[in-house]
């Protein structure tokens, strides 16, 4: 999700967060973001806490992809 589209909305992982509970952002420009993404994917098929087919899932597949997208427009190196 874009940064600023995840701050706006009140239902975004990290608004949901509880105040003292911790996070973790990865950004696009990270090379190991989106491998990260897809492997936190296969951790919840695997523990059973998700489907491929949940919205979840699909938005976290998406988001790897978009980084790796931008990485290319705009990082290339690394």
């Amino acid at each position: 999700m874009i940064k600023k589209d995840e701050l706006a909305n009140p239902n975004s992982c990290i608004n949901r967060a509880q105040d003292d509970e911790p996070t973790f952002v990865l950004l696009a420009r990270d090379p190991a973001a989106p491998q990260a993404i897809l492997d936190w994917v296969h951790r919840r098929i695997v523990l059973a806490k998700n489907k491929m087919s949940d919205q979840q899932i699909q938005e976290a597949t998406q988001i790897a992809k978009d980084m790796t997208d931008w990485r290319l427009r705009n990082v290339i190196r690394n």
